[in-house]
């Protein structure tokens, strides 16, 4: 089956009218060799129609899914069930990297899974060479590959979550060059407040939680690596957002990546403090790094989060003291409605300062 009768095919599966036949087709042609990279290729070209490459890439990440790992046939049974051919398997580990630096958004979600799955099942035994492959791009003076580099590393760290520290060996060896490359490029980043900056910062914040959350690898992150993170982290909690992201509604600004780069930022060292933040509650290969952190961080992060999270949050607004003087009722009702609580970030506010009031006093 040639790319341009694929092609053909994958237009099919749009139209109501032509899909059941063209899936059909499509289902028919998927254990022909070659098959599974020509439809990487069909999803990096820019001389396919959008929609096109992106059913392309949807069937593709249902081929990887089901196709990529190697199946014993059942018990009885000689035919081995179809795998994806090694050699279109070692075709896509060379292109699927520079297919997610060059693939827009909604075909570049479909890759990373993709790209998910092998990482899970080729590194590093099959597939070591990606590491060489994302750090490339990382390095490259070319921005534009940023983003999709860090987006294969975020897979590759999100593969070794939560896993023993044992099984993470891999992980650590890959991370003791990237960890302090991105560390590098993040504080480049912090001076430029702009839309692509901010989301290239996220997505550092998103790989360097994934990598700590769970277990903190003290081999990549010491007292003076972990201060350094900890100023970036401040410094993306104080910083103010554009003016122009203030003329959007409240409840939409959430969604903005100035605002989400702020919510990672507090994720990390909300886990942080979770984790490490009381030396009597960790063990012992810890206990060292714990009395740092707490003694080094806690009083700041604090004051910071006092001041100018947790008053402002408590204050009385203005739209209390329109909602009392409109509707007096429905301002009690939702000031001491206890079901109301479980969303209030009031509540939410005097809960932690009661606990750090009781814990230091």
């Amino acid at each position: 089956m040639d790319l341009n009768r694929i092609i053909q095919a994958l237009k099919g599966t749009i139209d109501p009218k032509l899909r059941i036949a063209a899936e059909n087709e499509l289902n028919q042609s998927y254990k022909i060799i070659n098959f599974a990279p020509s439809l990487l290729r069909i999803i990096v070209s820019d001389h396919v129609e959008f929609p096109v490459r992106q059913a392309a890439a949807i069937y593709l990440k249902n081929m990887v899914t089901q196709y990529w790992p190697d199946r014993e046939p059942p018990p009885g049974e000689a035919i081995f069930p179809f795998n994806i051919h090694e050699n279109d398997r070692q075709q896509i580990r060379d292109n699927i990297v520079e297919g997610i630096i060059r693939s827009p958004d909604l075909v570049r979600i479909q890759l990373t899974m993709c790209l998910r799955v092998i990482i899970k099942h080729d590194f590093p035994g099959h597939w070591p060479a990606v590491v060489d492959k994302i750090n490339f791009y990382l390095q490259s003076q070319n921005s534009g590959s940023w983003l999709g580099s860090l987006l294969c590393l975020y897979q590759l760290v999100k593969t070794y979550e939560y896993k023993k520290a044992e099984e993470r060996e891999p992980l650590i060896a890959a991370m003791q060059i990237f960890l302090p490359r991105i560390q590098q490029q993040i504080m480049q980043l912090l001076p430029d407040s702009s839309h692509y900056s901010v989301l290239l910062q996220k997505q550092i914040l998103k790989i360097f939680y994934a990598l700590v959350q769970y277990a903190l690898p003290l081999q990549l992150v010491n007292n003076q690596t972990m201060t350094t993170w900890m100023e970036i982290f401040r410094t993306i909690i104080d910083r103010t957002v554009p003016p122009e992201t203030l003329q959007i509604d409240e409840d939409d600004r959430p969604e903005l990546v100035w605002w989400k780069c702020k919510k990672w930022a507090l994720h990390i060292v909300a886990r942080l403090f979770e984790r490490y933040g009381s030396p009597g509650n960790v063990t012992k290969e810890y206990f060292e790094f714990s009395e740092f952190f707490l003694k080094t961080y806690a009083v700041g992060i604090q004051q910071n989060i006092s001041e100018d999270v947790i008053f402002s949050v408590m204050c009385y607004k203005d739209e209390d003291e329109e909602l009392w003087q409109e509707d007096p009722y429905e301002y009690i009702r939702m000031k001491f409605d206890i079901f109301e609580d479980y969303a209030s970030p009031t509540t939410a506010a005097q809960t932690l300062l009661y606990t750090a009031a009781k814990k230091r006093k």
